[in-house]
């Protein structure tokens, strides 16, 4: 299997999550100073204080944003569980015509197989996770979701559908008289994931279980050599 990696966007990123959290400790640091020495800084006094108070939380308020801006590129670029690492352990010995796509265009993972192109979305969130009707939620606490490393789970359905109208724009304008088969899968790589999901449109389990799905029950039709290539030269994958 080749594996393409947009390698600019991967460092782009991954320097916006480094600066992200040093700046968040940074903020919260100032934070903290504020607190500590803010009356002998003149700062504090009886005739300020709501104002201190106004600026403490604003300070407060932008390290957690800033911190959850880390938190977001940090798991996709710097993680040892980032997803771009699983992605590639977990289908090592997949057909030598397939491609996986990371941090390219249109769509972060892309899997180009034989018999079509498949828009993976990654979670990473650890616990249970539940899709009943028509709704997705995963439960954590509040405290995790302020402080923690999981990220908000979404609407996984939504990013699929917007991946595969990407991908569908870029084949329509690019090879407009070939049709492409087109699919969506939904992967958790929390190693403590539990899946409860209602029957859906597209495939959603374990990122250790996409090798067996992708070999087994979701395995399609090849189709010709001519539509492979050109759907990898469509993709910006050459030879």
């Amino acid at each position: 299997m080749r594996i393409v990696v947009n390698k600019a966007k991967v460092k782009r990123e991954s320097n916006i999550g480094k600066f992200a959290i040093y700046g968040s400790l940074a903020i919260l640091m100032g934070g903290l100073a504020l607190t500590l020495f803010g009356q002998q800084w003149g700062i504090l006094t009886p005739d300020n204080i709501a104002l201190f108070y106004i600026i403490y939380l604003a300070i407060l308020f932008s390290g957690l944003v800033v911190s959850r801006v880390g938190m977001y590129y940090g798991n996709r670029h710097l993680s040892p569980r980032r997803p771009e690492l699983a992605l590639r352990e977990q289908l090592k010995g997949m057909d030598r015509k397939c491609s996986l796509l990371l941090f390219t265009e249109p769509c972060d993972y892309i899997l180009i197989e034989p018999s079509g192109v498949t828009a993976i979305i990654y979670k990473t969130q650890n616990g249970l996770i539940t899709y009943k009707d028509n709704l997705w939620k995963f439960k954590t606490t509040v405290v995790n979701r302020l402080f923690g490393r999981e990220e908000p789970l979404g609407d996984p359905k939504k990013e699929i559908d917007l991946a595969l109208t990407r991908l569908n724009a870029v084949f329509t304008e690019k090879i407009p008289d070939q049709k492409i088969p087109l699919r969506g899968v939904v992967v958790f790589g929390g190693a403590e994931a539990v899946l409860e999901v209602d029957p859906t449109p597209y495939a959603v389990l374990r990122v250790d279980k996409l090798k067996d799905y992708l070999r087994g029950e979701g395995k399609l039709r090849e189709v010709p050599a001519a539509t492979q290539k050109a759907v990898r030269e469509a993709l910006g994958v050459m030879g």
